[in-house]
């Protein structure tokens, strides 16, 4: 998608994290591994349902790092744009996956996002100090800012 000319959504604003990871797995080799969870969007039914057989589940979130740093064993972030709101099985999935020992968050841009990542890869060893992220867990990022 060339998003010189597309508007700003959810779906642009993850594509720019994507392509931020592209570009940066020199620096950050894990990055080889963030991943989009396909979960949601339109589908017909039959798609739909065949999805779901394949263990589609709602509210996994959109982006996963499956690489332990730190203290915890992995990281999601859920993207949202706008005024969207998580879903119900959203934050029943960030709360499980917080109390499994990942890192979670919600952001409402790529900055955000991107933010979060570097964060995270950052993380020294867990038994070094600074192991922890200096931000709470599952939080919602909006505009640099924990809301």
């Amino acid at each position: 998608m060339n998003l010189k000319y597309a508007l700003r959504s959810e779906d642009t604003e993850q594509i720019s994290v994507i392509q931020w990871a592209e570009w940066n797995t020199g620096k950050y080799p894990e990055l080889k591994w963030l991943h989009h969870c396909p979960n949601g969007g339109s589908r017909n039914k039959q798609e739909a349902v065949k999805l779901k057989q394949m263990g589609v589940k709602s509210g996994v979130s959109d982006l996963c790092l499956p690489y332990p740093k730190g203290i915890y064993c992995g990281l999601y972030i859920e993207m949202k744009y706008g005024n969207n709101r998580q879903q119900p099985t959203q934050k029943e999935f960030l709360a499980d996956m917080a109390a499994a020992g990942h890192f979670v968050a919600t952001c409402y841009s790529a900055g955000d996002a991107i933010a979060i990542i570097k964060a995270y890869l950052q993380l020294e060893p867990a038994e070094i100090r600074g192991c922890e992220m200096g931000i709470p867990n599952n939080s919602i990022f909006k505009e640099g800012k924990v809301i």
